[in-house]
């Protein structure tokens, strides 16, 4: 089995997690959708399948990401797993959250695009951030590159 199904795999063993980006679209950085729970199940998984390093480099990941809605989050895995597990500030990650699926023929899906935008507005300013990843960086021993505004946020 190749890599980015193993790591599906990974993502799909973890209760209430979806393998698609554009499933989150536009729902900002929220504890139902990501939190402390997923982030050591994922982190588990990837350490099993693919190696300690690995497992290093997602934790690393997971610092690293501005805003860590579901979608930034699968994004940002999927090219960590593109890049063999080795992690780099590889570009400017979707801060919007924002993914437009697409068809079997490769074309955009507009509605559920629209969708993801829609959602987007609705829940503008949602970032919960913090406290998705707070314990499992302690627990790793990293501090996240961006530090939260308000760092009285209840845990």
């Amino acid at each position: 089995m190749e890599g980015s199904e193993k790591l599906k795999d990974v993502i799909r063993s973890v209760p209430n997690m979806s393998t698609r980006p554009e499933y989150y679209s536009g729902r900002g950085a929220t504890t139902t959708d990501l939190n402390n729970d997923i982030l050591f199940a994922i982190q588990r998984g990837i350490r099993e399948e693919f190696g300690e390093d690995a497992a290093k480099n997602f934790a690393i990941m997971v610092s690293e990401i501005k805003v860590l809605s579901a979608t930034t989050f699968l994004q940002e895995l999927y090219r960590l797993e593109g890049f063999d597990w080795k992690y780099t500030l590889q570009g400017k990650e979707s801060e919007t959250g924002i993914e437009v699926p697409m068809d079997e023929d490769g074309e955009y899906n507009a509605p559920m695009g629209m969708l993801g935008v829609q959602n987007a507005m609705a829940s503008y300013g949602n970032d919960d951030t913090y406290r998705i990843r707070y314990h499992f960086l302690n627990v790793n021993k990293l501090e996240p590159r961006h530090k939260p505004k308000d760092t009285n946020i209840w845990l």
